[in-house]
């Protein structure tokens, strides 16, 4: 380990036991895992991390790669002074998961991916960066060629938008409709403690839309519960998609993979509540 590279995180800790790891998908801080780990605290600690640069944890600077994104979890990891724990991430939160599963694999006892890792990354990422997608393959070139100062011209594209002059109960509303799940506690926690992007957040942003996710699925060396949404009912496009490449990653010999369809769209965490309890029997 590089003694001479320092990182800054925020965590929330519910629970005791058996050391539980989550990461959130972007636009959330670790808040988003907390019905997870509110379903686990009698049996497992569980670690609700904020990603570097989204949230209240420090970025990280220069270019992102997978395997910066394993040795910031490591770090974390090594903080602790945890040896080997279990993992759950969401969206951008399974991608660095599947990062440091292909670095740190030793580190892993058991993986778990929320509707990740199944499907590449969609030259248009709408679901995960809403209108401003449309721009970014572009925009990716652009941070690769010019970096740190493409970055902070980007930056004000991204200043809060007016979500933050709408009442609360109808930004949650909003947000409930949009993704087609019911309202409860915990999505509203998870929205009171949105996190706003800084350029450290984008720059986390285009490493991840870098990332060759089911590459790396495919090549998974550890035990790993992979949660995918179907989209049944809420997209015919996104069902039919999912089902295409569910087919086609089930045709790998992949023993250490364990399938869960969720018949919902994207929050599978929200959306089924059956789910939490498959999550812990699967984790002990």
């Amino acid at each position: 380990m590089n003694s001479n590279i320092l990182y800054d995180y925020f965590s929330e800790i519910i629970g005791q036991g058996e050391k539980v790891i989550f990461l959130p998908a972007a636009g959330f801080s670790g808040k988003e895992g907390l019905n997870i780990a509110d379903y686990l605290k009698g049996d497992f600690e569980t670690h609700m991390l904020d990603l570097p640069g989204l949230g209240k944890g420090i970025g990280l600077q220069g270019r992102i790669t997978s395997i910066r994104m394993a040795n910031w979890l490591r770090e974390y990891l090594d903080q602790k002074n945890i040896d080997k724990a279990s993992f759950i991430g969401h969206s951008m939160g399974g991608g660095v998961l599947l990062a440091f599963a292909t670095h740190y694999p030793d580190r892993i006892k058991k993986l778990v991916l929320l509707d990740q890792g199944h499907k590449p990354m969609p030259r248009i990422p709408k679901s995960e960066f809403g209108v401003f997608a449309y721009s970014f393959p572009v925009l990716n070139v652009m941070a690769l060629l010019i970096g740190h100062p493409f970055l902070k011209l980007l930056r004000p594209l991204f200043k809060e938008s007016n979500s933050e002059n709408v009442d609360f109960n109808e930004r949650v509303e909003q947000f409930c409709d949009a993704a087609n799940i019911d309202e409860s506690m915990y999505v509203r926690k998870a929205i009171k403690e949105e996190v706003g992007v800084t350029m450290d957040g984008l720059n986390l942003m285009f490493g991840y839309y870098n990332l060759n996710l089911p590459k790396m699925l495919k090549r998974i060396k550890v035990p790993t519960y992979l949660a995918y949404a179907t989209f049944k009912n809420v997209s015919d496009l996104e069902y039919n998609n999912t089902c295409r490449y569910i087919k086609k990653l089930q045709r790998y010999d992949r023993p250490l993979i364990t399938y869960r369809p969720v018949e919902s769209g994207y929050y599978v965490h929200w959306s089924d509540l059956s789910l939490l309890e498959d999550l812990k029997k699967y984790l002990k």
